[in-house]
């Protein structure tokens, strides 16, 4: 979603804070926000270094189960359809 300059990238997820700072550090847009557990709850979306440091958030669970690589590829969306807007 874009209001002006302002950009709101939502997530179906509970987002880390190293990805919203790298959606905000990336975004096209002068400002940009993430809003997580958007539209549904697809569980953690931790990162690929969270992953390999584990912790509960990383354990194969109903409130964790996407893939290994899934925050680098909905960062990568969420960066592309903000390009787009």
């Amino acid at each position: 979603l874009r209001i002006g300059e302002l950009g709101i990238a939502a997530v179906p997820c509970e987002v880390f804070a190293e990805t919203g700072l790298a959606v905000k550090k990336s975004s096209p847009l002068r400002s940009t926000f993430v809003i997580e557990l958007a539209n549904g709850y697809n569980g953690y979306l931790p990162t690929r270094r969270q992953h390999e440091l584990g912790g509960y958030e990383t354990w194969p669970a109903r409130s964790a189960y996407l893939e290994v690589g899934a925050e680098e590829k909905i960062r990568a969306q969420l960066l592309a359809l903000l390009g787009k807007i």
